[in-house]
């Protein structure tokens, strides 16, 4: 069978939009923000990825699903901690919540009963933001509003953003380029040479393997060494302050010289394929949002409470405004 029609919202015209059978489509948006990603990727990097996540999807769908429209709206930057460097904009988790619940509202009162939300930043703060959105819509509207971010990372690292051990095994991946992996390193690179390969900068591959640790021991500095609580606690403190300060110098924690396109086809298989299967079930009734929260939902309280916000960026010493 064909791919499935994904129409670009934007193009539609009203005769046209008429047309779809809105009970039946599908509504995809990703909601990522606009940040440095390193000196060699474009600043659109994670909302490019959440797109290029979503529509690969929609290759691994089982037949019965593959005649559905889907509708895909223009992305939404507005996100929460992102990497302190001009270039990057920041917003508070509410604002997030508020732009699409607004946005769940207008498509339920316009007969629509699916949307999925995508991204690909792993801030905890942005992610559970998603995901309150999407609750909300449910339960006040009805309809099935569900974060793709927080179902693939539920399936594939149960709950952690931290896709090492997932695209470890992925041919052609040498595990030690991994480390430390978090930002414009060898996974993002490789998916963005992929999906957008003429906006990578050629200079990637002079790029040297950095992270957090490699900075901190450039400065004769390490970390505290877990073995207790108190030692776990002050390390977790001290390795937010500390990334926060990394990411104030540098713009990418990886490796992202390793990089190629090919890698980046194979991360985006794996990772269309593992999302797929859950989109199918929620699609099949099999599972509904109730079951589409990140395992962290239930300790979402830490992360969202607009309380619980400002003592945590007063800790790490984040300011509301990073970027002057």
């Amino acid at each position: 069978m064909d791919e499935p029609r994904v129409l670009r919202w934007e193009s539609l015209t009203k005769r046209s939009f008429d047309a779809i059978d809105r009970s039946r489509a599908v509504v995809l948006v990703t909601c990522s923000p606009l940040e440095v990603h390193g000196p060699h990727l474009p600043l659109g990097a994670d909302a490019l990825e959440g797109e290029g996540l979503a529509e690969r999807v929609l290759r691994f769908l089982p037949d019965r699903h593959r005649d559905r429209v889907f509708l895909k709206l223009p992305f939404i930057y507005a996100a929460t901690d992102t990497v302190p460097q001009p270039g990057s904009l920041y917003f508070q988790p509410s604002t997030t919540m508020t732009v699409l619940e607004d946005l769940g509202r207008t498509l339920a009162a316009q007969g629509f009963e699916h949307v999925v939300v995508s991204n690909f930043h792993g801030g905890p703060r942005h992610f559970l933001a998603i995901e309150k959105a999407c609750q909300r819509v449910h339960r006040r509207h009805g309809i099935k509003m569900v974060s793709l971010f927080s179902l693939m990372i539920t399936r594939l690292t149960e709950g952690t953003s931290n896709l090492d051990d997932v695209l470890g095994n992925v041919p052609g991946v040498h595990k030690p380029d991994l480390r430390g992996d978090t930002h414009g390193g060898l996974v993002e690179t490789s998916q963005l040479l992929a999906l957008h390969g003429d906006w990578v900068d050629p200079d990637y591959k002079h790029l040297p393997q950095m992270t957090a640790e490699i900075w901190l021991a450039n400065q004769g500095r390490t970390r505290v060494e877990k073995g207790n609580k108190l030692g776990d606690l002050i390390n977790l403190l001290r390795g937010n302050r500390d990334g926060i300060a990394f990411f104030k110098e540098e713009t990418y924690s990886g490796a992202p010289a390793g990089a190629s396109a090919e890698l980046g086809e194979r991360f985006l298989d794996l990772l269309g394929e593992k999302a797929a299967g859950a989109v199918t079930e929620l699609l099949d009734g099999d599972i509904g949002p109730e079951d589409c929260h990140s395992p962290i939902w239930g300790i979402r309280f830490l992360f969202l409470n607009p309380v619980m916000i400002k003592l945590a960026n007063w800790i790490v010493g984040l300011r509301p405004n990073p970027i002057a």
